[in-house]
């Protein structure tokens, strides 16, 4: 669809891969449903924002902030085990040194969601170890 101004204003539909049974979306599509499911989530509506983010989750595997989002949703929903499958993927994938901290932040919540109480507290110490760490640095 085109506005007056010659804009386009949907994407159209991509074509289905050769399979037949995959319909890629865009980047700014991508970008959106992002968008929307984060606000979902900031509204504690993570079932909701859960749902969107696994229509697009298996064609974007390796999207880091996509996973951010979703191994987010997924510590909200209380499934931990999920959680952890995604924050192992995030160890291997974002090599950002400002996304250390956030995540281990995130790994401390699903471990206690499944239950390893031990490790969860584990983690947060050192999150928090590392947290003031970072905090002395930046204000020297």
């Amino acid at each position: 669809m085109v506005d007056p101004d010659g804009a386009q204003l949907f994407s159209p539909v991509p074509p289905a891969s050769k399979s037949g049974d995959v319909l890629l979306i865009s980047e700014q599509e991508r970008d959106l449903v992002c968008a929307i499911s984060y606000v979902h989530l900031a509204c504690g509506q993570s079932a909701q924002s859960l749902s969107l983010l696994r229509l697009i989750a298996r064609d974007n595997s390796q999207d880091i902030e996509l996973l951010r989002i979703l191994a987010y949703a997924f510590v909200a929903e209380g499934l931990g085990y999920e959680a952890l499958a995604v924050l192992d993927r995030l160890d291997t994938l974002d090599n950002q040194p400002s996304s250390r901290l956030p995540l281990m932040f995130l790994r401390s919540h699903a471990l206690r969601r499944v239950g390893r109480m031990d490790e969860a507290r584990a983690v947060f110490r050192r999150y928090v170890s590392l947290r003031g760490t970072t905090a002395m640095i930046k204000e020297q």
